[in-house]
């Protein structure tokens, strides 16, 4: 088995039971896809080389991510952002993690990371238990992760919650300053005016680059327009 092979057998055992919920295979992003009105939505796994240290076995690690894309949010930070290497719908990703990383953080501050479900491929009759649990991991974590999460105000209250806290469901920080700063605005949160300066404080103690004072610059400088219907 290589990762490939991995990644095209999950996607064959999981497409009915997933097709069922409008989620549709992208195989190429090594998971599967829904849009709808007010978000798109992705269920994807990572694949990582593993050892099997009692027998020396060689095999892989699955991990799934569910993460969603409010398109309200993502055309403003589309506009503020000068990372170049944000070219694909997958890059512009307004909430998410690992499944694992979200189960050990309910309260949605990232105090445990790296997180795992362990779900592990030594040969190939694993591949279908691990697919059943994947499926598990769909209904009874990114289901309700992607209903409860989809619209700008609950991108509001996630990420602006706990402002001066890591945040588990955006793995960037600069990603969570300026995406937080958006939802605020947009939501109307009258935190805004002090969320905003937490955000520009925590640039500056963690002595962040250059480009993310530049973004925050650039933020600043489309604030006026945010929400209303003449801008983009």
């Amino acid at each position: 088995m290589n990762k490939r092979e991995i990644i095209q057998k999950l996607i064959e055992l999981l497409s009915s039971e997933l097709n069922v919920f409008n989620f549709n295979a992208a195989t190429k992003s090594q998971g599967f896809i829904r849009r709808d009105k007010s978000a798109t939505y992705f269920f994807y796994f990572m694949i990582y080389n593993r050892t099997n240290i009692k027998t020396g076995a060689k095999g892989f690690q699955v991990e799934p991510y569910a993460e969603l894309s409010i398109p309200e949010i993502e055309k403003y930070y589309k506009e503020i952002t000068i990372n170049k290497e944000l070219k694909t719908e997958w890059n512009f990703i307004t909430l998410g993690n690992s499944i694992a990383n979200l189960q050990a953080n309910p309260d949605g501050i990232n105090k445990k990371r790296n997180e795992s479900l362990d779900l592990f491929l030594f040969d190939e009759s694993q591949i279908r238990p691990v697919a059943e649990e994947l499926l598990k991991q769909f209904k009874k974590v990114a289901l309700p992760y992607f209903i409860s999460n989809n619209t700008v105000n609950k991108v509001d209250e996630l990420l602006n919650k706990n402002p001066n806290e890591y945040c588990v469901h955006i793995y960037n920080d600069l990603y969570r300053f300026i995406k937080g700063a958006i939802a605020a605005k947009l939501n109307n949160n009258p935190g805004f005016e002090q969320i905003l300066v937490t955000y520009e404080n925590l640039i500056v103690k963690g002595d962040m680059p250059d480009d993310c004072k530049e973004e925050m610059a650039r933020l600043n400088s489309i604030l006026p327009m945010i929400g209303k219907n003449i801008y983009i």
